[in-house]
């Protein structure tokens, strides 16, 4: 079946889609207080698609998306395409599409970033305690740099499973020499 965060269906009929995002957005927003009243609620400002290259790279989804559909194996299953449609071709186009149907997956992270000591955006240290506040740890997707390349849920609980080895004072597993997989031509093709 076919249907958005809100539930609607986009189809009347039977349907596939796919949900794509760009994870390594530069759009950066922020979370700040409203007033000294410790009870007000905070000032949070998403900025979502506020940096150029977020449409560079939601424009370059919708159309990946198109040439995977577009194969022979989806043939059988494929029917006319719903969203955005066949005729929604050009930039322009596709950047109206987006600006009227883009949805967050609730996935915020990022308030609270770790990093050095002396990192001035850094809000907890590398051992997940608050920098300037003695006894404070944050141990959530708030103190991830930057969003992951999937959901915030399995690295969440690693931060709080890897928080809790702090808090208990164990020793750190023996560094891996083993390189990750990286596509050689990671830098021009997503294939």
């Amino acid at each position: 079946m076919a249907i958005s965060y809100d539930g609607k269906a986009a189809a009347r009929s039977h349907g596939f889609q796919v949900h794509v995002g760009y994870n390594h957005s530069k759009s950066r927003g922020n979370v700040t207080l409203r007033s000294p009243d410790v009870k007000a609620d905070p000032v949070i400002k998403f900025n979502y698609m506020s940096h150029p290259e977020d449409w560079e790279k939601f424009r370059h989804c919708v159309r990946l998306t198109r040439e995977i559909f577009g194969q022979k194996a989806f043939d059988p299953y494929r029917g006319p395409e719903i969203q955005p449609g066949e005729a929604v071709t050009t930039d322009d186009q596709i950047d109206d599409f987006l600006r009227e149907h883009l949805e967050s997956a609730y996935h915020p992270c990022g308030t609270c970033r770790m990093g050095d000591a002396n990192d001035p955006m850094a809000v907890v240290d590398p051992e997940t305690r608050v920098i300037g506040v003695d006894g404070l740890r944050v141990a959530d997707s708030s103190i991830f740099p930057h969003v992951t390349y999937g959901n915030l849920n399995g690295p969440s609980i690693m931060t709080g499973e890897k928080a809790a080895d702090h808090i208990l004072g164990k020793q750190m597993l023996p560094r891996s020499n083993q390189e990750p997989w990286i596509n050689p031509r990671w830098e021009t093709s997503d294939r």
